[in-house]
């Protein structure tokens, strides 16, 4: 059973790995063409995939995407972004699940608490399928920080949405302060135990100078900030991203912590990779296209619903008409809403009903956004960017020889 196990996920691994180079040939967002790919390769081919998505995706393949796209950051631009970030993230994710959910129980789809759990698993907007094609684009660093921050604080506020969402399903009672006062802790008790574990990682790495020694304490950061989190009921995606913040801005202060910035970045982008490819083709293979139009009149009230909040959120941030246009396209849902709606309990009302409306919302937004992602950046932004600018792009950091990964898509 595992060596079957692992020889699937090998050949699948390999199976992205040609998608992902011919998505650079072709200059198609890779994200998109091995979403497509596992599409295909699900309804022609009737291939399955060797693990759980849900839980496989939430605790072995999230914690070092987060970590990873956390970790190249430009904190200077953070800093400069961080109230629209936050505009974005916080009103902006409740926005749009409450908009979903108002829209669905005014049409008489869903029930109050079932549209609210489906508005809350399709706002989590997708960051690994934006950061891959914003490295491959000339892409300020304001406007790229800006898109890259949100979506990583959007998933972690919509996945503590969906908590709340799955305790009112199951009966439980929660008040509106009690629901914000859950949300509030879920958010700072996991920011709290990402600066911790930064800290803890921090002493760590004074004590060794080696390189295998300071990759292996990144990854086991990574995967304890995220853990710990969820253990306590705290957002574990807060706790990631907190963690690699934090530690990146010790790092300014005292580079030396890291002195072997070069190699750790290496690891973490070829680590990245691997993530990102399995991910998509995993996504392709979970979608069951037969059953996307089982329930037209709530898939087409969501898409509708979930391209108008974002329209109108990147209108309300954007200082300039081509970053409202990047950050509408950088809305696209993908791996995350899928592994939420892989996880909802088999007691869930609704279950079925939501878990096909979620992949064709993912669907349509990779074909609606995801698709015309790549070339209408190129066009606002220029030419894909050079191997020595992208590693000059992080302002301040220098010290830290951040070396970002190479175009894919």
């Amino acid at each position: 059973m595992t060596q079957s196990a692992v020889a699937a996920f090998v050949v699948l691994l390999a199976g992205a790995l040609v998608v992902s180079i011919a998505a650079e040939r072709v200059r198609i967002p890779a994200a998109v063409l091995l979403v497509v790919a596992g599409v295909c390769a699900g309804s022609i081919a009737h291939l399955h995939l060797p693990f759980a998505f849900g839980p496989t995706l939430l605790f072995v393949f999230l914690p070092p995407l987060i970590f990873e796209a956390a970790w190249t950051i430009d904190l200077n631009a953070l800093r400069r972004a961080a109230n629209r970030v936050a505009l974005l993230a916080f009103p902006g994710t409740l926005l749009t699940a409450f908009a979903i959910a108002g829209a669905l129980v005014m049409l008489h789809q869903l029930s109050f608490v079932s549209a609210l759990l489906f508005g809350a698993i399709v706002s989590a907007t997708d960051p690994v399928a934006v950061i891959a094609t914003f490295r491959s684009v000339a892409v300020p660093v304001g406007v790229r920080t800006l898109v890259e921050a949100e979506s990583l604080a959007n998933d972690g506020v919509a996945v503590v949405l969906y908590g709340i969402a799955l305790t009112l399903v199951a009966g439980g009672q929660l008040s509106a302060v009690g629901a914000l006062a859950h949300g509030v802790v879920a958010v700072v008790g996991g920011t709290l135990i990402g600066i911790g574990t930064a800290a803890l990682v921090g002493l760590v790495l004074r004590a060794t100078g080696d390189a295998e020694h300071e990759i292996a304490a990144t990854f086991a950061q990574a995967y304890l900030a995220y853990l710990a989190a969820d253990r306590l009921g705290w957002s574990g995606i807060f706790a990631t991203a907190a963690s690699a913040i934090a530690l990146r801005a010790m790092l300014r202060r005292r580079a030396s912590l890291v002195e072997n910035a070069a190699a750790v970045d290496r690891c973490w982008s070829a680590a990245a990779f691997v993530a990102n490819a399995a991910v998509f083709i995993a996504t392709g293979l979970v979608v069951p296209l037969t059953r996307l139009l089982d329930a037209p009149v709530l898939i087409a009230t969501a898409v509708l619903v979930v391209l108008a909040a974002r329209l109108l959120l990147a209108a309300a941030i954007a200082r300039e008409p081509r970053t409202a246009v990047t950050v509408f396209l950088a809305g696209i849902r993908g791996a995350l809403p899928l592994a939420l709606a892989l996880s909802l309990p088999e007691t869930t009302p609704d279950r079925g009903v939501l878990v096909d409306a979620v992949f064709a919302v993912v669907l349509a937004t990779f074909v609606l956004q995801g698709l015309p992602l790549g070339l209408v950046v190129r066009r606002l932004y220029g030419t894909p960017v050079s191997e020595p600018s992208r590693q000059a792009a992080p302002q301040g950091d220098a010290a830290l020889a951040v070396q970002r990964r190479r175009p894919r898509g």
